[in-house]
């Protein structure tokens, strides 16, 4: 593609970003200061190599999902954040853990980005327990508190009734703190100490056991959908089908070399960026249409991204000192 093609393209793109219309040749004529003939042109050059389409005779052009990739990915490596957008991101995160850190920045992405926004946790069995506390909610329900390796938490909430005096709570948090294996082994190690354990102690065990499974099971963290459903692209089913179908069903993430990842599928975008937490990972995603505002919304991945990692390794840092 020479230059002015691929200038044209742009213009092409970000007035239908602006407008969700399409796109006269007069006006990109008139944004380049040439003839209208000299533009439509270029315009059915741009037709016919799979970068523009006109919905029908008498429209303008809008990009098609090879124009919109070719638009997109000029903004690989993102800008950085401002200082207001990184500012911003830290005081959602502020004095936040486990689950309610990977749902507040799930909220800063969609409040920077004005996108739907899901967070994916992947199911991963071989983290480490760094702690395991019990306590007694009520007289039937205990609450087992879980430090990964990652710095997050779980919360298991276990019907146990009667629930176990103190004493029997302090022996089991003593046995937990002796397990060296991964989560995904935590059943048969307690399985087995639960059979040289006094009954308290084993019945404890036993009730954590059966809701265990959920300490290993993916986890997703939504919000903004309304964001998207305010485009003027939710007026068509087809297009909310696609988009609820997507976010429930995310598709890998491919790293390749670069912190962020666009896909375009259907009429739908799709940036992820990683999410370093630790020893482990989560994902961040951002979904909207093809018409997606892309230098914002690739700043905000990558931007977000660092935030986190930043947060995650100076709370390593001070568990070191």
């Amino acid at each position: 593609m020479n230059e002015r093609r691929g200038r044209i393209l742009d213009l092409v793109a970000e007035a239908h970003i602006h407008s969700a219309r399409p796109v006269s040749s007069a006006l990109i004529a008139e944004r380049l200061n040439v003839s209208s003939a000299t533009v439509r042109n270029e315009l059915g050059v741009l037709d016919e190599e799979g970068y523009l389409h006109q919905p029908h005779t008498s429209a303008g052009r809008v990009p098609t999902r090879l124009g919109y990739s070719q638009y997109a990915r000029k903004f690989i490596p993102p800008q950085r954040f401002s200082a207001d957008q990184q500012a911003l991101v830290e005081e959602y995160l502020k004095g936040v853990h486990g689950d309610v850190l990977l749902q507040q920045v799930a909220r800063a992405a969609a409040e920077l980005s004005g996108y739907a926004v899901v967070v994916s946790l992947p199911a991963d069995d071989q983290l480490y327990a760094l702690e395991i506390h019990l306590s007694a909610l009520s007289s039937s329900k205990l609450l087992a508190v879980v430090i990964l390796e990652t710095g997050l938490l779980r919360q298991l909430f276990v019907d146990l009734n009667p629930t176990p005096p103190g004493e029997v709570l302090r022996e089991a948090e003593s046995c937990l703190r002796q397990l060296t294996v991964p989560i995904g082994k935590v059943p048969e190690a307690l399985r087995d100490i639960a059979k040289r354990s006094n009954h308290g102690v084993a019945r404890t065990f036993e009730a954590l056991l059966s809701c265990w499974p959920t300490m290993i099971a993916p986890q997703r963290f939504q919000q903004g959908l309304g964001n998207v459903l305010a485009e003027p692209e939710s007026t068509d089913p087809e297009f909310v089908r696609s988009l609820l179908e997507r976010i429930e069903h995310l598709p890998e993430a491919n790293r390749y070399d670069t912190p962020v990842v666009i896909m375009l599928e259907g009429a739908l975008a799709l940036v992820s960026a990683p999410l370093p937490l630790g020893a482990g990972r989560a994902e961040l995603w951002l979904l909207g249409p093809l018409r997606m505002r892309y230098p914002k919304v690739l700043t905000v991945a990558q931007g977000v991204s660092e935030v986190v990692a930043h947060s995650f390794n100076r709370e390593a840092e001070a568990g070191l000192n």
